[in-house]
């Protein structure tokens, strides 16, 4: 697809190319509202500044960007330790880039994040949320690579690389365990669906809770412990009874959960039973120990980084060539691994710690 230019813009404006091109510098002779205009419609049909693209043409590819959503999530923390051990060899840095504070995604931040990527020459993303079409579509004019991990890519666009936790399998095992204790009341407290993970860890435990006749109740809130607390509160206080089991979709809401029982002075696993997605440093070290799975983010993060790398190197030799520089996203670029439940007494097991593929 060809790349927009000043002239697209001032074509599909009405404007002469010099109001534009003041517009879109800041400079002065220009109304509020003609800027305004010539600012949303460069944005709809995806125009960069020349200034970015005479960079662009001079890029190094000196740096890679890791788009996250909700920093507070310690998933997180190993993913990035796999991504900068996979480019240390490469001499890139690494930038981070937050698009959903405080667990609540914004659509303007990805916006602003996916335009600034462009105009500073990133040679590759890789994204842990489900980006917006126009933005996929707008750094694949920019020949900038992107590879998904911890969700999927936007419908339509399965080829991308992505790497990837088999959750559906993974929620099956989380109930399968629980429901050898003989919990018959599950509760699931789940982040929003832009989340591309949401979908089938969700119906992995729908499917559990069938199998095995247990009653289930799934509430969702924003993805931060605040909200997980408050959406806790609402629906069990003044209920008749506790669930049997607490399941926690990742551990921003764990926290959230876990506050809350710490308020009401519930009891871990006496009164309510708890387990979580992603594991965590400290999982072991609470008291009781957190029955978690294990997603292994460290080598989901190494195996984004390599593969990223792969299609950047494969870039560079083709314009090295002179050949067309879009990446190459191939087939074996798309993987999917298991997760492991790490048991321990949160589930209401009596031993410490043991471990389950």
């Amino acid at each position: 697809m060809r790349r927009k230019t000043m002239r697209d813009v001032s074509v599909a404006t009405g404007l002469s190319t010099y109001t534009v091109s003041r517009a879109l510098s800041g400079a002065d002779g220009v109304s509020a509202e003609s800027r305004a205009h010539v600012l949303k419609v460069a944005r709809e049909i995806g125009y960069i500044p020349n200034r970015a693209a005479q960079e662009l043409r001079r890029a190094n590819r000196d740096s890679v960007a890791v788009i996250t959503a909700s920093t507070s999530n310690s998933y997180y923390l190993d993913l990035m330790e796999g991504i900068h051990h996979a480019l240390r060899s490469t001499g890139r840095a690494v930038i981070v880039g937050d698009i959903a504070i405080d667990g609540v995604y914004s659509a303007e931040l990805e916006d602003q994040l996916i335009r600034r990527l462009i105009e500073s020459r990133t040679a590759g993303v890789i994204a842990t949320l489900t980006l917006r079409p126009e933005n996929l579509k707008l750094l694949d004019q920019w020949d900038v690579p992107v590879v998904f991990v911890d969700s999927d890519p936007p419908e339509g666009a399965g080829h991308y690389p992505s790497v990837t936790t088999n959750n559906y399998e993974a929620s099956l095992t989380v109930g399968d365990h629980i429901a050898s204790h003989g919990y018959g009341n599950w509760l699931l407290l789940m982040y929003p669906d832009k989340w591309s993970t949401r979908f089938e860890r969700e119906r992995g435990i729908r499917d559990a809770a069938t199998r095995h006749a247990a009653d289930l109740i799934v509430i969702e809130c924003e993805n931060n412990d605040l909200a997980a607390q408050e959406a806790l509160t609402r629906h069990l206080e003044g209920a008749a009874r506790l669930p049997d089991v607490l399941i926690a979709g990742n551990n921003p809401l764990l926290l959230g959960a876990l506050k809350f029982c710490r308020e009401k002075t519930i009891g871990i696993p006496g009164d309510m039973a708890v387990v979580s997605f992603d594991d965590f440093a400290w999982a072991p070290l609470m008291d009781p120990p957190l029955t978690v799975l294990d997603e292994d983010s460290k080598s989901i993060g190494s195996r984004a980084a390599a593969t990223l790398t792969a299609i950047i190197e494969q870039q560079i030799e083709s314009e090295k060539r002179g050949r067309s520089t879009k990446p190459d996203y191939k087939p074996e670029y798309r993987q999917q691994m298991p997760a492991r439940l790490v048991v321990r007494r949160s589930c209401g097991c009596t031993s410490d710690t043991r471990e389950r593929n």
